[in-house]
């Protein structure tokens, strides 16, 4: 009866956690289990017991592998096999109860096997009869050795328990002396006499195969329909029935996921509706979610949208940032769910971000600005040269449409001349000065793309002349941009720009210019107009030729102060020829609220 028990309580745990009943299934196995035990006792106090002349050691050990007919096993001399033993051949079965989403674990007995070559560590084994399944690697092999009882040091044929070993494992059928003394008669009741049928039932199924078990089970509820104990060996029989499917059936679900565009993102706070379609005899489905650190999840049915769509709508408190984990399970008529759309422990993930808050209108950002800038052109000999200083007042709107608007004055002063007149024949520079005003608009494309426009008024010695500017703007006028565009001046000449703003370390902007331009003395004059730079030449003594095109190169870094204050140092070197050419430098400040 201890076997029996063992047994039972064994198969007891599977059922109760493979099929996860409820409280009124758990209280009839409550029952079944203290009716049990009570006739186990009962049936141990009637029974005289006898001293048994031996025990049973069971040895368990693994196949190793199969190679066609031979079976590879680790249990060999080692451990007390032999050539000619028999060992039963098991299966064990590990599953995930698709409802309860718990382990279910037993094993089933699939035929013997008879060992052929046993050596130290490893044995050659052949199949003895037929066998349930074919075999496989990591299947249990069990040996049933029969070790001779303890000799009786009093003679009497009795053992006594320190003779017996109860704790050595794997021995079973040991009889002490306690189990020899007489028995009181006990009076057993319908509940006990029922519960000792299952457990005789059980017993007599101690290594049976499934299908043995299957048809016991059914057996026994034909007659006893009514039995208390009808439920759970129904629900069991169910099982067991499931395991004998075969493996590759029972993997495939009849359900399958047949349409679902995963969401790339959701807002916080707001209702989010979450569609799946399906494939088979689906009678419902289940989403479940939780918010990023949560353990549990939340379980909502999904309503049906047509045939084998569902949707569930996410309330808005579910949907919090970071993100969103959830998976979907579909049930079939029968009742068995499986999952569709990830699983508890790999569930699927959406990103959830923080609904954009509407940004106040920003107010027009206001910048003045002032830079003045020294040239030598050649070898600071005086004779061509550029002072030019500028400041303007900016207010700028935004990155696209009307960007800015600036207003704007400039002094221009110079001297030069042709190359010819100043190195060779070493004629007097004449003199270039232009005091102008200018308004210039920066019309944003694109947040990275501009169009400038620039137009001056000013005063040469002539009279009222005019200009301008016109340039793009590659990349934002607060980042690093670049710069391209062009410059006419009346009565001062032309420049090409190519100016790189670099916003790449914090607190010191920098800015790399380049010029191709014949300013200062970038027209011809007349003796009627020109001014030499020397006060008592002669016309003929002066240039009245154009300057030859030169080229700048300028370095300009800033340093800013405060976050609105930025004060800037330049230097340049520029150049018409080799030998005609000298440095240059210049400052720059800016103040923006």
């Amino acid at each position: 009866m201890f076997v029996t028990g063992a047994v039972f309580a064994e198969s007891t745990a599977v059922v109760r956690h493979s099929t996860g009943f409820g409280r009124g299934r758990a209280s009839s196995w409550c029952a079944l289990l203290v009716a049990l035990a009570f006739s186990v006792g009962a049936a141990t106090l009637s029974a005289s017991a006898a001293a048994q002349p031996a025990a049973t050691q069971l040895i368990e050990g693994h196949v190793v592998a199969v190679q066609e007919q031979d079976i590879i096993i680790d249990l060999a001399g080692g451990r007390g096999a032999a050539d000619g033993d028999l060992v039963e051949l098991w299966r064990s079965l590990v599953l995930r109860h698709p409802v309860t989403n718990r382990t279910v674990r037993e094993r089933f007995r699939i035929g013997q096997l008879r060992l052929s070559q046993v050596r130290e560590k490893l044995a050659l084994a052949v199949v003895e009869g037929d066998l349930d399944r074919a075999p496989e690697a990591g299947d249990l092999v069990v040996l049933r050795l029969v070790v001779p009882a303890p000799a009786d040091p009093n003679g009497t044929g009795d053992v006594s328990e320190a003779d017996a070993e109860p704790g050595q494992p794997g021995t079973v059928g040991v009889t002490t002396p306690a189990a020899l003394s007489p028995a009181p008669t006990v009076e057993l009741g319908p509940a006990v006499r029922e519960a000792q049928d299952v457990a005789r039932m059980f017993d007599s199924l101690s290594g049976a195969p499934i299908e043995g078990r299957i048809r016991a089970y059914r057996r026994y509820l034909k007659y006893r329909p009514s039995s208390r104990y009808a439920r759970v060996l129904a629900e069991e029989a169910a099982m067991l029935q499931e395991l004998l499917r075969p493996a590759a059936e029972r993997a495939r679900p009849p359900i399958k996921l047949a349409g679902f565009q995963a969401p790339e993102e959701a807002l916080a706070g707001v209702p989010f509706s979450l569609g799946v379609r399906m494939i088979g005899p689906v009678a419902g489905a289940v989403l479940h979610s939780r918010r990023a650190g949560q353990v549990t999840y939340q379980s909502m049915p999904m309503k049906q949208a047509g045939t084998g769509t569902f949707v569930a709508v996410l309330p808005a408190e579910q949907l919090q940032a970071p993100e969103l984990e959830y998976f979907v399970e579909a049930t079939a008529a029968d009742g068995r769910a499986f999952g569709v759309l990830g699983e508890a422990g790999a569930p699927q993930q959406l990103e959830v971000r923080d609904a954009p808050q509407r940004e106040p209108p920003r107010p027009p950002q206001a910048t003045v600005s002032a830079w003045s800038d020294y040239a030598d052109y050649n070898r600071m000999r005086g004779n061509d040269v550029v002072w030019q200083t500028e400041g303007f007042f900016q207010m700028r709107f935004g990155d696209t449409g009307v960007r800015a608007l600036r207003s704007g004055f400039g002094v221009y002063r110079g001297v030069g001349g042709s190359l010819e007149d100043l190195d060779e024949l070493e004629r007097s520079p004449r003199k270039v000065g232009l005091t102008y005003g200018y308004v210039e608009v920066e019309v944003g494309i694109v947040d990275m793309f501009s169009i400038l426009g620039r137009g001056a008024v000013g005063l040469e010695d002539g009279g009222i002349t005019g200009g301008g500017q016109a340039s793009v703007r590659i990349g934002n006028d607060q980042r690093t941009n670049l710069l391209l565009g062009g410059e006419l001046l009346g009565g001062v000449g032309l420049r090409g720009i190519a100016q790189l703003e670099l916003d790449v370390f914090d607190s010191w902007p920098m800015m790399v210019r380049t010029e191709v331009t014949n300013q200062p003395a970038g027209t011809e004059s007349t003796p009627e107009t020109v001014r030499p730079d020397v006060d008592d030449a002669r016309p003929e003594d002066t240039s009245l030729t154009n300057n030859d095109i030169g080229a700048r190169g300028i370095v300009q870094v800033g340093y800013r102060i405060v976050d609105p204050l930025t004060v800037a140092v330049r230097g340049s070197y520029q150049g018409r020829t080799i030998k005609h050419s000298g440095p240059g430098f210049g400052g720059a400040i800016s103040y923006t609220w």
